[in-house]
């Protein structure tokens, strides 16, 4: 929270593996209010929440995201790229409980999910009301990962911004820059978050910060 603050972050998506578990709403209102005092919007709850799992659990995540205030929970499409009918209902369900509350559901495009196909991550938005995470796919190129942010765009609720060469080695978010660039002016206006820093160094936070700043700007 503090490092957000320092360095002008001024969204921030709380997750539910290891922030705010499920189940501990009075852990999210408490979060809630140190986000707050910050002056920091907690936008999202990265639920960790599987459609492939048994739909009756999303319920402690949803109060978790209610109680957060977030304007989206996000989910997983499944545990495998094929077409799962049974995944496919759930995220329905997911998102009719969702509107209910007031909130979004969101699915991360994400390797070895359902949302791995960018064209089967917009036919589950198109089918289930749902919206969509980008964030880049290292196993393919840069060229096919901004057609797949082209085509899902429409839905889009968050992209999580990080710089990744092939291999999942982390790199400086300037290492990049082009990229996301044209990556920001594919998206348009929707919030741009810093997922992963090399070596997870506070230092390289203050850095990449400053890179995102300047490729919104632009």
């Amino acid at each position: 929270m503090r490092l957000c603050a320092e360095n002008g972050l001024g969204f921030i998506e709380w997750g539910g593996d290891v922030h705010v578990p499920p189940g501990n709403t009075g852990a999210a209102a408490g979060v809630k209010r140190l986000c707050d005092d910050a002056g920091i919007v907690p936008v999202g709850y990265g639920s960790y929440y599987n459609a492939a799992d048994d739909f009756g659990i999303f319920d402690a995540y949803l109060k978790n995201a209610r109680a957060l205030g977030a304007s989206y929970i996000r989910i997983w499409a499944g545990k495998s790229r094929e077409y799962d009918l049974a995944a496919a209902g759930n995220i329905k369900k997911c998102v009719i409980a969702a509107e209910n509350a007031g909130i979004k559901v969101s699915l991360e495009c994400h390797r070895r999910t359902m949302t791995e196909s960018a064209a089967t991550a917009l036919r589950l938005a198109e089918e289930t009301g749902c919206l969509l995470h980008f964030q880049p796919n290292t196993d393919i190129t840069f060229e096919s990962n901004l057609e797949a942010l082209k085509l899902t765009k429409k839905h889009l609720a968050c992209c999580h911004v990080f710089a990744w060469e092939k291999g999942d080695r982390r790199l400086p978010l300037k290492a990049q820059a082009d990229e996301w660039k044209a990556y920001a002016k594919a998206a348009g206006d929707v919030p741009f978050l810093l997922e992963f820093v090399k070596n997870d160094d506070p230092g390289q936070l203050a850095e990449d910060a400053k890179t995102l700043r300047e490729i919104l700007e632009d």
